[in-house]
């Protein structure tokens, strides 16, 4: 695999799609309008080179449908209600909106230059797009699919989540090795916190407090204290470590280590390893079902998805889908 390709094979969006813990959500954003959510249990997987993104029965574990979007999707985020998916594009340069019941797209987007990762907003109402080439984040109104604000942050901007009240958005700069802290409401950066070398994948913890940064050059997981805006620890992980995701309850971290072919499973209080599993070739990207019992893992180079239980820590099937798996996405819910 070329460098090129490697670089367009690791952009993920993640941020909620990242699998980020959000089973306390409800609790926490009780003085917050929420859309009403209908309940989607699909998984959504954008294939990069295959250009389409799978629509997985996670009852089933099979492809319920394949739908064609733009050039190299790299990045893709289901809304908070469900009902759209949100897919960034890297190398056509805009987001293709899904509408779910139908399977199709009904919008397309232009963005930046090379969207690699996107996340929605909890009231649905934005969507943050990571703008790798540019340098920067589109802001994307949900109601009228147009582009609000575009926000300058670090070099190379790869990954991106939000935090559950929707006040902060987080950006991996996998360039120059830091996060730049969003504020939503005036769309400026509020910080930019150094972290480990080349961060990829990055997610929220269940209670808040807590952003996990998967650092793919130093193998490692840097842990962000959302008050003060500083890394209070770092967690050893595999070889490329490429994307993070919180289990049930905020106890567990599970990371993608895309050289290893495994994926790390960290406590996440002390950073202690406690498990290690083995999946399909270059894991890439993570995602949490509904009800927190699965982890979907895609894997870009074989071209499949690793179902893991998180009871147990074992992988209990695996689903083909399209070429070059890069990003999964899940529904926000109670993990």
């Amino acid at each position: 695999m070329t460098d090129q390709l490697r670089f367009k094979t690791r952009a993920s969006g993640r941020r909620w799609s990242a699998g980020v813990s959000r089973c306390v959500l409800p609790l926490l954003m009780a003085s917050v309008a929420l859309p009403a959510a209908a309940k989607n249990n699909n998984a959504y997987v954008a294939n990069q080179t295959g250009n389409t993104v799978s629509v997985i029965d996670t009852a089933s574990n099979g492809v319920m449908a394949t739908v064609p979007v733009g050039t190299n999707p790299a990045g893709v985020a289901l809304s908070p209600n469900g009902k759209q998916v949100y897919v960034a594009n890297l190398s056509s340069d805009n987001v293709s909106v899904i509408n779910v019941a139908t399977n199709t797209v009904t919008a397309t987007v232009a963005v930046g230059s090379s969207p690699a990762a996107i996340v929605i907003t909890p009231n649905g109402a934005e969507a943050y797009v990571a703008n790798a080439n540019a340098g920067n984040v589109s802001v994307i109104d949900t109601a009228t699919n147009a582009v609000t604000a575009t926000v300058a942050v670090g070099d190379s901007p790869s990954g991106i989540a939000v935090s559950h009240d929707g006040a902060h958005v987080y950006v991996t700069n996998e360039q120059d090795g830091t996060v730049s802290v969003i504020n939503t409401a005036t769309n400026t950066v509020a910080a930019t916190v150094a972290v480990g070398n080349n961060p990829f994948g990055v997610t929220v913890g269940p209670f808040g407090k807590q952003v996990y940064v998967a650092n793919f050059g130093s193998n490692d997981v840097s842990v962000i204290n959302t008050n003060s805006n500083t890394v209070t620890a770092t967690y050893p992980a595999g070889n490329g470590a490429n994307a993070v995701a919180v289990g049930p309850l905020g106890v567990r971290l599970y990371v993608a280590n895309f050289n290893d072919n495994t994926v790390s499973v960290i406590n996440a209080i002390n950073g202690k390893t406690i498990a290690t599993v083995p999946v399909g070739t270059a894991p890439q990207a993570e995602a949490v079902s509904l009800d927190g019992k699965r982890l979907y893992v895609a894997n870009v180079n074989s071209a499949n998805l690793s179902v893991i239980d998180t009871s147990n820590d074992t992988v209990t099937t695996t689903v083909a889908v399209g070429n070059s798996p890069a990003s999964v996405a899940t529904q926000p819910g109670c993990l």
